[in-house]
């Protein structure tokens, strides 16, 4: 299989901007942020080669039918896939309560 284009959802880059900014600035680890940045991009890459390898999620309140996500240290890193290109839609902490950080707008 050849390999997406992916694309981020504008709530998907605020995501990844908020959790490496926590961790470079209020955690005080910029290279654990760097760390976690790198396997976050390392992983949504693999996912754009097989899209497959990330778990199918359902939830009725999204539109969209084919979400997949997959864990990446602590984070679930939420996606579409369709023929040319991977779509970051969110990226979650484990702990989060995904309920009060609306999955309904994944599909903005």
């Amino acid at each position: 299989m050849r390999e997406s284009e992916i694309e981020f959802r504008p709530r998907a880059s605020a995501d990844l901007d908020g959790i490496l900014a926590y961790i470079a600035l209020t955690l005080k680890s910029p290279q654990a942020a760097r760390d976690t940045a790198n396997a976050i991009f390392a992983s949504i890459e693999r996912a754009a080669e097989m899209p497959e390898l990330g778990q199918p999620f359902f939830d009725e309140d999204l539109e969209h039918p084919a979400y997949r996500r997959k864990l990446v240290k602590r984070y679930w890193v939420y996606y579409t896939c369709t023929d040319d290109t991977l779509t970051v839609r969110r990226i979650f902490h484990t702990t989060q309560d995904t309920d009060c950080y609306g999955f309904e707008l994944l599909d903005d």
